[in-house]
């Protein structure tokens, strides 16, 4: 696009220059002379800046830091699709090595950035050319200066998306008209899938599922007739645990698990029974783990490790078996094309992979679409409601000087209103683990604050302590948003409510306060 703009502001000059040689007194266009403008075209392929981009949020960052660092050779999807002089696009063999070639450049500069102190942590040479490292941030500006690097960014995290599903969006009349997907090949990039359950090829054996280790493949168990591969990028620890670590079993398990396999079975789920199908039964899956097992959070050097992996899975540097499809219901708020995982995604698309991702679950808030989704190449898709989608306004029975319905609050799926909300509330402070708690919540709804630790790690506490419910009251000004699960064991319904809200029940808790918080009061979204 740059060189045919380029080339259009030659003509245009050359207009502008020369008037009256443009049109003849009779309107008849006069011949021009030829001009040689080829040396003034700008050379095909990427070009590189002359100062290479560092994120702006880089200046102020400390210590030791996680960064992709991009390098200006294009990777192997797009490289493998240009054409040649000679008419040609590269061959299976021509991929392979050219491949090897960006290993061998990745290995040249990352020796340069190890003598500025920066550690390994993956590379990537497929659907982006980079390598990402953790580097002193004293050193950043270094390492940008190198030679071949085209950019340097801080290593994205992502959060897991996803909302309701097959009747309302049509996908019924899909199948009807006799299209269901078969011979499709989607990765869906999640927390993993569950290839034994029942809804996608396997027994549905509860026993089977609970005996498996996440880090090894048993014999027999994968892969599967409708999970056909994939891989763990992430590990069964990071982020609450230990760093990411990675394993040749990407089975959806663990107690942030399940949001995988839950896209997995919208996308081509179907029933041994035929009682049950997803949107596409016909396909078939790999699984790319790059979310966590133990919180909603999605690794970025994961993510860009599994998008290497979905363009060629075999990893022989050929990308003629790439998927047909990448699935990522995830993102980044407030996101931008100048992303690296976006980026990537982009690259994807360039080699004939279409990639569908979540603009997000941010509701319609002005510029919160979620990279990669504001990636202009890919297929970005909303969140919706469906008929049965309800909101839980906070509802105060008592005392009736502030008893009403509030409506200015927020839910998450981790701690599910479910049955409801309802008793006296107390108040017990903070609620992280290792607190004393203010109040004793016995049986009762307890208001906690937020602040200092996980949303999740705080219903935990109040659980074990023995509330029925919890009331997450936002300690800033601002409308009540949701919140990513970030461990605990045990947990109990939960709403998110404003400030306000929590400072005028703390101000009458000795009353005492009642609410009332149910399916029942709730306001229908639709």
């Amino acid at each position: 696009m740059l060189r045919k703009l380029f080339n259009g502001a030659i003509i245009l000059a050359m207009l502008l220059a020369f008037p009256s040689a443009a049109f003849a007194q009779d309107g008849t266009v006069p011949v021009v002379p030829s001009v040689d403008v080829s040396e003034w075209l700008i050379p095909e392929g990427d070009i590189v800046e002359v100062q290479p981009y560092v994120a702006a949020e880089l200046a102020q960052a400390t210590g030791m830091v996680d960064v992709v660092v991009q390098l200006a050779d294009d990777p192997v999807a797009v490289a493998a699709g240009k054409t040649s002089s000679s008419g040609k696009t590269m061959s299976a063999a021509g991929q392979s090595s050219y491949k090897a070639s960006l290993g061998a450049r990745q290995t040249s500069v990352m020796g340069q950035i190890a003598g500025l102190g920066g550690v390994e942590q993956a590379r990537v040479s497929v659907a982006l050319n980079a390598v990402i490292v953790s580097i002193p941030a004293e050193n950043i500006l270094a390492v940008s200066r190198l030679p071949g690097v085209k950019s340097v960014r801080p290593v994205g995290n992502y959060e897991k998306d996803l909302a309701e599903t097959v009747p309302y969006i049509g996908a019924a009349a899909v199948q009807a008209a006799g299209y269901d997907g078969t011979g499709i090949v989607v990765a869906v990039l999640d927390s993993g899938i569950d290839y034994m359950h029942y809804n996608l090829g396997g027994s549905g054996s509860v026993a089977e599922y609970e005996a498996n280790d996440p880090t090894i493949i048993e014999p027999g168990t994968f892969p599967t007739a409708k999970v056909i591969g994939g891989y763990d990028f992430v590990g069964e620890d990071w982020p609450t645990y230990g760093d990411r670590t990675e394993d040749p079993d990407p089975i959806d398990m663990g107690p942030g698990s399940g949001h995988g396999t839950h896209v997995a079975d919208i996308i081509g789920g179907r029933s041994n029974d035929g009682l049950h199908v997803g949107v596409a039964p016909g396909v078939s899956f790999y699984a790319v783990k790059v979310c966590s097992s133990v919180s909603t959070s999605c690794n970025g050097t994961a993510l860009l490790l599994g998008m290497d992996f979905a363009l060629d899975p075999n990893g022989d540097g050929n990308i003629a078996d790439h998927v047909d499809v990448v699935n990522m219901s995830l993102g980044s708020g407030y996101g931008q094309k100048e992303d690296d995982l976006s980026f990537a995604s982009a690259n994807a698309v360039k080699a004939g992979v279409v990639v569908v991702t979540s603009a997000g679950n941010s509701a319609n808030r002005p510029y919160i679409a979620g990279s990669p989704s504001t990636t202009p190449e890919v297929i970005s898709v909303a969140q919706t409601e469906v008929p049965s989608a309800v909101a839980y306004p906070l509802v105060i029975t008592s005392p009736a000087s502030i008893a009403g319905s509030y409506p200015n609050t927020a839910t998450v799926d981790w701690a599910p209103i479910g049955a409801g909300i309802s008793g006296e509330v107390v108040y017990v402070g903070r609620a992280c683990p290792g607190d004393t708690l203010l109040a004793d919540p016995t049986g009762k709804v307890a208001l906690v604050d937020r602040g200092t630790c996980s949303i999740s790690l705080k219903v935990d506490v109040a659980a074990k302590a023995g509330a029925t419910g919890v009331l997450l009251g936002l300690i800033a000004s601002g409308d009540a948003v949701s919140f990513s699960f970030g461990g605990g064991d045990v947990m109990v319904p939960m709403l998110v409510i404003i400030k306000s809200y929590a400072d005028m029940i703390k101000a009458n808790i000795a009353a005492p306060v009642v609410v009332d918080i149910t399916a029942e009061n709730g306001i229908s979204m639709v």
